[in-house]
């Protein structure tokens, strides 16, 4: 007889086990049902319930909410109005991220998680300034049009240019603002691969994301190049930006990316908490109805994800490439 729920871990809402699920005993003497033998039927609610766990930033709220396209969630940055001559708080939208009542609780989580930091880069992106014939511009922004980057290709290569040249590297910073803050060339190394290390130190410490990562940045960069360096710079911008995320963000206190987290005991809970049944219980116990329920909530699942194709042009496409490959879908 399965024990009731408040003998085990309990599961969250939304969640349920599969007929016959295993319970596992955790290392503190607790039971548990593994997420892989869990149905998931997520509403706004549950989906809300599980947000509501997470912490990250009050600059960045995370919002749920439902539309005729299903449910949603999406990320607020709040910042100043820098279009008003007194600056003052402001709130901004990213894009809509698709949650589908399938999704583990554990895939809405990361949903959040990539969300964040993925409006991060956008204002990272947007805030990375370049001076050019003295005028303010933002060339990593996201916002540039595309179709008529295509037509200027050549012009925007830096290898097809005529009048490409190398600039110095601390008249290049001159040129280059992030968050109205100057940076100053603190060292240059050439190392034995012939790639360069360059560290990089911020003039003032006005800035949000200078104050969270410190005054100094460094990277590798293969070439000194002005494009080189500019995207190596925005890059590093970046990546830092995604480590704050990595140990700031936490669900339920616990901070899952954190790098102070082990993989190696990462690897151990998996192997021991994904092991098949059979590890769990007397083999001779582990009823048919168990595989196939869990057969039939793969293939559901799996059915759920597949994308319909239209009669275009562009869907004769993607089916011809497929059946390159012997697959085909509807």
């Amino acid at each position: 007889m399965k024990p009731s729920i408040t003998t085990y871990l309990p599961l969250r809402s939304g969640e349920r086990p599969v007929e016959n699920a295993p319970l596992v005993q955790t290392e503190s003497g607790n039971q548990c049902i593994p997420q892989h033998y869990l149905e998931f039927h997520h509403t706004l609610g549950t989906i809300e319930e599980i947000v509501s766990q997470i912490a990250y930033s009050a600059r960045y709220p995370v919002f749920v909410s439902e539309d005729e396209g299903g449910i949603f969630v999406q990320i607020g940055v709040i910042g100043p109005d820098n279009y008003k001559a007194i600056p003052s708080e402001k709130i901004v939208f990213g894009r809509r991220w698709r949650v589908e009542p399938h999704l583990p609780t554990s895939e809405i989580i990361q949903t959040v998680f990539l969300a964040l930091k993925k409006a991060r880069e956008h204002e990272i992106r947007e805030q990375f300034v370049l001076l050019s014939d003295e005028r303010v511009t933002t060339p990593f922004n996201c916002h540039h049009d595309l179709p008529l980057m295509v037509h200027l290709s050549d012009e925007l290569s830096r290898h097809h240019r005529e009048d490409f040249s190398l600039i110095e590297l601390q008249d290049l910073l001159t040129c280059m603002r992030f968050q109205d803050v100057e940076y100053e060339l603190l060292e240059s190394l050439q190392l034995a691969s012939g790639a360069f290390a360059v560290t990089l130190r911020a003039q003032t410490r006005c800035s949000d994301f200078i104050d969270v990562y410190g005054a100094k940045i460094s990277f590798i960069t293969p070439t000194l190049d002005s494009a080189a360096l500019l995207h190596n710079i925005a890059a590093e911008l970046i990546r830092l930006s995604d480590r704050h995320v990595d140990e700031t963000f936490t669900f339920d206190g616990f901070a899952r990316f954190s790098h102070a987290i082990d993989p190696f005991a990462i690897a151990e809970m998996s192997a021991k908490y994904r092991a098949h049944p059979s590890k769990f219980m007397d083999p001779n116990a582990v009823a048919p109805q168990l595989k196939n329920a869990l057969k039939s909530m793969n293939y559901e699942v799996d059915q759920k994800r597949i994308p319909a194709l239209s009669d275009s042009l562009y869907g004769a496409r993607i089916r011809e490439n497929l059946a390159t490959f012997g697959l085909a879908i509807s």
